[in-house]
């Protein structure tokens, strides 16, 4: 495994892409997009701030918020988690992954990201809790 130090580098590494407005696929923008296609693993995949994560001992799995629909008109890159969380559920069955991300200060505003978790994904499945997305998931390592 590659030492991933930025943003830039993980969307490299995962091999994604999001969809431009004109239809066209394109390099995902690491500083206000927070989903894409993983062509390395065929599937959608997000970011996760990791105090936005939490883990089921007795299921072995890591829950992690991955879309919050109501920020729609006041964060820049809900639109482009919303369309990938669509994408996931329409052609993926809902199946996607993400990567832990964590925040250099939880509670600035926006967020500056400290470290990346490029050691492992998760893969899992999207639920719907009314404006949230949860992605719940297993660890793969990369």
């Amino acid at each position: 495994m590659p030492n991933i130090t930025s943003m830039r580098e993980m969307w490299t590494f995962l091999d994604a892409f999001t969809i431009a407005s004109d239809g066209r696929e394109r390099a995902v923008n690491q500083a206000n997009e927070w989903g894409g296609m993983s062509r390395r693993l065929s599937m959608p995949v997000f970011t996760a701030w990791s105090d936005y994560t939490t883990y089921n001992k007795e299921a072995k799995t890591t829950r992690a918020q991955v879309g919050n629909s109501a920020l729609q008109t006041s964060r820049v890159g809900t639109s482009n988690q919303e369309f990938w969380i669509a994408k996931a559920f329409e052609e993926h069955n809902g199946q996607a992954a993400f990567f832990v991300i964590h925040a250099r200060d939880p509670e600035a505003h926006p967020r500056k990201v400290e470290e990346i978790e490029s050691h492992r994904i998760f893969v899992g499945q999207l639920e719907r809790d009314n404006e949230f997305t949860y992605l719940v998931a297993q660890p793969r390592q990369l």
